[in-house]
Parts: structure tokens; sequence; C-alpha cells
């Protein structure tokens, strides 16, 4: 009968086990979690959200980001950047969003991946080039290779391109990093042929229930001692 003592316990871990695996959070860990275009990182002890990075898809739409409150599953969204692991920051970054993003097409039978350079694979892949040629901005993206012209087949410039954040009433950190996560700029190849190299800024609405900060013309204030909040990211001229 002892043996059963230790029976229970250990099916009950098992089961728990089981259940951790198959839901969406982790025990050994923090958990990275997607909600629309924003990427979260649930924290293993906190239990609380880390907004880590935005996809944004190149259009006018997308420029506006709203950082909701709570996840889906009810845990308290606080963090714009901040530190990920004790002592390692995490900064908030904007990142153009993959062309191929929504495309499902690289299993085969019971989800099996397809082998790079079979025929079912190349057809999957001529799917994906024709997928993400429904784009408009296909072909239109144009590497950051430095401010030198002729590095480029036209006439280049820059701009700032003004993202406005909406932040929710529990973010008590911001830390944001400068540029386009992996490049200072994002290039966009314009009507004319001639390009134009877009650097991030940043505009804030603070939700006034928020007791970390508030904003004021665009721009975050704190408001323990109403510091302006400068980051890598410029604010607009």
């Amino acid at each position: 009968m002892k043996h059963i003592r230790y029976i229970f316990p250990a099916l009950f871990l098992i089961f728990l086990i089981m259940i951790t695996a198959c839901g969406k959070r982790s025990l050994t860990g923090n958990t990275d979690i997607r909600m629309g275009d924003l990427e979260i990182t649930i924290g293993q002890i906190s239990h609380e959200g880390l907004v880590e990075e935005y996809l944004w898809d190149g259009s006018e739409e997308g420029l506006t980001i709203d950082i909701p409150d709570v996840t889906d599953e009810g845990e308290k969204i606080t963090e714009l950047g901040g530190f990920k692991n004790i002592g390692v920051p995490d900064f908030f970054g904007i990142k153009l969003k993959p062309f191929d993003e929504g495309f499902e097409e690289w299993t085969g039978p019971y989800g099996k991946p397809l082998q790079e350079g079979t025929p079912e694979w190349e057809e999957a892949n001529n799917a994906r080039l024709e997928y993400m040629k429904q784009n408009p901005l296909y072909e239109k993206i144009v590497d950051y290779k430095g401010e030198d012209e002729s590095l480029y087949d036209a006439p280049i410039s820059f701009e700032k391109l003004t993202f406005t954040i909406n932040l929710g009433k529990n973010i008590n950190s911001v830390d944001i990093y400068g540029g386009f996560v992996n490049n200072p700029y994002v290039g966009f190849r314009q009507d004319d042929g001639s390009i134009i190299f877009y650097e991030p800024a940043v505009y804030f609405n603070c939700d006034e229930q928020n007791e970390t900060f508030y904003s004021k013309d665009g721009i975050l204030y704190s408001r323990k001692d109403d510091e302006k909040q400068v980051f890598q990211m410029p604010y607009p001229d």
C-alpha cells in the first residue's frame, strides 16, 4: 500500500505536465505568444506580458500600434520592452512583416514537412512566390547599404516615419529600440523609381488611467517626476 501513496502524486505531476505541454503557458520558462501583430513574452514568474516586437505590414493603417491592457488569457501587459531575463535588456522593436506570412503549404500528409528540392517542395515554393506577389510592396523594398547615393540605382532621400503607440493602462516600463529591427531604415521604391529610406519615430497616446506615464503632444512623461522619456527611437520633429 505504501507504493500507492507515491503513485497518485506521480500521476498528478504527469497530468500537470501534460496540461502544460498542451496548453499555452510554460512551467519551465517564459512563454512567447502572438496577439495580432504584436509578439509578447509572458514571464514565467510574473505571469505578466512584455511586448517585444510589432510586425508592420507596410500600410498607413499599420502605423498605429495599440498596446492592449491584457492578453487573451487575462495576463496584464506591463512592459513595452524591458528586461526579459535578469540583467538582459529586451528593447521593443518594429519589424517589417514577412511577405510570406500566412502561407501554410509547407507540409505534406500527416503534417510532415516537405523536403527541400522535391517536386512537392518546388510546387509549394512557386505557390509561395505567387502569394508574396499579392503584397503591394513586393519588389519595392530596398535594402539600406549606406548614405552614398552611388550604391543605388536611383536617387535616394531620408524621411521620418511616425508610429503612433497607444499605451494601455498597465504599462509601467518602456524601452524602445532605435531604427527598425535588423536595419536602421526601411527603403521603399517610389512610383518614379526614386528610393525613400524611412527612419521610425514614435508618438505616444497614453491611457489616462496609467499610473506610471502620461503623454502630452505625443511625448511620454513619467508621472513620478514629470521627466520626459527619451529612447533610441526619436520623437517626430
